[in-house]
């Protein structure tokens, strides 16, 4: 909001809204730090019309704040610029211009670099895994793959829709077993799809 001839800024006045004595030290910071607060307020709110209004506030609040505990004149630009700033950040919560990317896990996630060793390793793994597979089975991994279905594969291959699965999946696990080697422990389960 700008100011009136009827309502100075606060920088002007000697008394906040409701009255109370606005300290010289708060005003005189109030002075200093107003180009930061505009800054600060365009970043949080994409404009600075809300900055005079936002410093205003933290003024008279910064300003009974100091006087209610006693605190002897000093600087109080810093308490002056993280009120304005917890304001804005509040004023841009409700008009839903700041969202939520996720939580710590999610953040943690989109900000992992991709360890181009490990999928190497898992390509080259799977392609062993596909070689050691019975031909037949090569084939329907083949057509999984171009999209058909279990029940698609199963008339195509003329047998009972389980059979083709449960054939499909016990010879993965065999050539996954084998791939692993002897007294290797099979910890994973292949996923059916």
């Amino acid at each position: 909001m700008g100011s009136s001839p009827e309502r100075p800024p606060w920088w002007d006045r000697d008394v906040d809204e409701s009255g109370s004595a606005i300290r010289i030290d708060v005003r005189e910071a109030a002075r200093r730090i107003w180009g930061r607060v505009c800054a600060d307020v365009r970043s949080v709110l994409g404009d600075s019309t809300e900055a005079q209004e936002l410093l205003e506030k933290a003024v008279a609040s910064v300003s009974r704040y100091l006087d209610r505990n006693n605190v002897p004149a000093h600087d109080p630009s810093g308490l002056l610029i993280v009120s304005v700033h917890r304001s804005a950040r509040r004023l841009a919560r409700q008009r839903q211009r700041v969202q939520s990317v996720g939580g710590t896990s999610e953040l943690a996630e989109i900000l992992k670099a991709p360890d181009w060793s490990e999928v190497a390793d898992r390509r080259i793994f799977l392609e062993q895994l596909v070689r050691a597979l019975k031909e037949r089975n090569r084939a329907i991994l083949r057509l999984r793959i171009a999209g058909y279905e279990w029940s698609e594969i199963a008339t195509m291959l003329k047998v009972d829709l389980s059979a083709v699965r449960k054939a499909f999946w016990k010879d993965v696990r065999r050539a996954h077993l084998h791939l692993l080697g002897p007294g290797q422990v099979d910890t994973s389960t292949p996923q059916k799809g």
